[in-house]
């Protein structure tokens, strides 16, 4: 769950007054959330900022992808990837 603190929501209303000085506040891993009608609708955030969310989640799908295909191999080789332990699976590649 996103963490925000009362002070970096702000209404869409609001906000488009403020554009300009949202923007120069809008650095490093500093963002706001913009509300309409209460509910949170966007974010404003630095590009950067953005790039490094983006990159993450990429590489978080990258490591689930290979986690899931070390499983479905642990599987194929008799193992149950719940219970085998890290010096086990290294041992395992290693035979290969």
């Amino acid at each position: 769950m996103l963490k925000v603190s009362l002070d970096q929501i702000i209404p869409v209303t609001q906000a488009r007054s403020r554009l300009s000085e949202l923007i120069e506040k809008t650095y490093n891993n500093h963002f706001w959330v913009l509300t309409k009608g209460g509910k949170p609708r966007a974010a404003l955030v630095d590009v950067d900022y953005l790039d490094q969310l983006i990159r993450r989640a990429a590489f978080n799908d990258l490591a689930a992808q290979s986690r899931a295909a070390f499983d479905d191999y642990l599987r194929r080789r008799g193992f149950d990837p719940d219970t085998i332990s890290e010096q086990e699976a290294e041992a395992i590649l290693q035979e290969d």
